[in-house]
């Protein structure tokens, strides 16, 4: 069931959170701008971020209950370059949620101008197959359901 729009668009009521950062010279190619494989970095921590601002600490409430959030698919569209030294704003929110799916949307901006876009795919996993995490964990469904803007139920 899509909830959002794609990596371009805004999310109809999701929660969107920013992650900010300074590009580091260990992220860089030696001419100085960011090493492309480095974003996908980023977009994990910005992943985590989101989560946590809503209420869902990756390590504490969803590794432990044996769930993944499988990568099954990463893009990122590069528009311009990024230096060390640049203050990048990471943004982020759920493009998609299904029982079995959740997909995630990235915009990296220096200033007003977006230098990244990207999404990300990923497949829920408990005990190495994937499943339907609605029906595993429900709890935990329906906090990342009210992270989309979608209600949640009851």
């Amino acid at each position: 069931m899509p909830i959002g729009e794609a990596a371009e668009g805004a999310p109809p009521g999701g929660v969107r959170v920013t992650w900010a950062l300074t590009v580091r010279w260990a992220e860089c190619d030696p001419a100085g701008i960011i090493f492309h494989g480095r974003v996908f970095e980023w977009f994990s921590e910005a992943r985590v971020a989101w989560l946590a601002h809503i209420g869902v600490s990756y390590y504490r409430d969803v590794v432990p209950q044996g769930v993944e959030l499988l990568v099954t698919d990463a893009t990122a569209q590069f528009r311009r370059p990024l230096r060390a030294g640049d203050p990048v704003a990471v943004e982020v929110w759920v493009s998609r949620l299904s029982p079995a799916r959740m997909h995630f949307a990235y915009r990296a901006s220096l200033g007003a101008e977006m230098a990244i876009s990207g999404e990300t795919r990923h497949a829920f996993v408990m005990q190495g197959r994937a499943g339907n995490l609605k029906k595993v964990h429900p709890r935990l469904y329906d906090a990342l359901r009210g992270g989309t803007g979608e209600a949640t139920e009851v």
